[in-house]
C-alpha cells in the first residue's frame, strides 16, 4: 500500500568544495498538499491527501493531521510519532492505535547524492527583502527520483515532484507547500491525547531514514 506524503528538506546551502549540506529548519511546520497517481494490480489510484504538520527534530518527534480521498473514498488520519519512545500513535474514527517504529528519527538533511542545479529570483515585491530566492536540487531516494525547489532564506521547501516505483509500483507524486512557519504555534499537538493513553502496540511502522518520504496517509 502506498501512501508517501512526502515532507522534505531543504537548504542550509553552505558551499564547501561543491558539496552541500542541505537541511530544513529543525522545528517548523506548515501545510503539505499532495497528489499521488500510481497503479496497483493493473488498477490505477489516485489519492489526494492535504495534512498540518509539526516537525521537532530536536525532541524527535511529529505531530501531523491529515485528509484526503482515495479514488473518491475519503478517509481523515492524525499521527503522533514519539520516537523517543519508539512509537506512533494513529488516530482514525475515534479510536487510537500504536505501532513501533522501526528506525531512527528521520534526518532533517537531504541524501548526499542530492544536487544543486538551478536558481531563480522573484521580483515585484516591495524593497529588497521582498524579493524570493527559490533553489531547486535532485536526487533519488530508493527507486523514487525527486526535485525540490526551496527558499533559499527560510530553509523551507516550496513544492516538490517525484517519479519512479514504490514496492515495484508505479508512482508519480506532485506536493505544494504553504503556511510553513519556523518553531510551533501550539506546542501542545505534540500532547499524547488522553484515548491514546492505553493503546496497545499493534504492529510496526516502517518510515523511512529521511523526512521526505514520510506517509502520513
Amino acid at each position: 500500500m502506498l501512501g508517501v506524503a512526502v515532507v522534505l528538506a531543504l537548504l542550509t546551502a553552505v558551499v564547501n568544495s561543491d558539496i552541500y549540506n542541505i537541511c530544513t529548519p529543525y522545528q517548523w511546520e506548515g501545510i503539505e498538499a499532495v497528489v499521488t497517481g500510481t497503479e496497483e494490480a493493473g488498477t490505477l489510484t489516485v489519492t489526494q491527501s492535504t495534512t498540518r504538520f509539526s516537525y521537532d527534530a530536536n525532541n524527535s518527534r511529529i505531530a501531523a493531521s491529515t485528509s484526503g480521498s482515495r479514488n473518491g473514498s475519503l478517509f481523515q488520519k492524525d499521527f503522533l510519532f514519539l520516537y523517543q519512545q519508539r512509537r506512533v500513535y494513529i488516530m482514525d474514527g475515534g479510536r487510537c492505535r500504536a505501532q513501533q517504529l522501526l528506525h531512527d528519527f528521520p534526518s532533517p538533511c537531504l541524501p548526499q547524492n542530492f544536487s544543486w542545479t538551478w536558481y531563480v529570483t522573484w521580483d515585484g515585491f516591495p524593497g529588497m527583502t521582498g524579493q524570493l530566492f527559490i533553489f531547486e536540487f535532485v536526487g533519488a531516494v530508493g527507486d523514487l527520483y525527486c526535485r525540490v525547489q526551496v527558499c533559499a532564506n527560510t530553509r523551507i521547501p516550496i513544492t516538490m515532484q517525484q517519479t519512479g516505483t514504490v514496492n515495484n509500483a508505479p508512482v508519480f507524486r506532485t506536493t505544494t507547500y504553504a503556511n510553513a512557519t519556523q518553531g510551533f504555534k501550539n506546542p501542545d499537538v505534540f500532547t499524547l491525547p488522553s484515548i491514546c493513553k492505553t493503546a496497545e502496540v499493534e504492529g510496526t511502522f516502517d518510515a523511512p531514514a529521511y523526512f521526505i518520504g514520510l506517509n502520513f496517509q
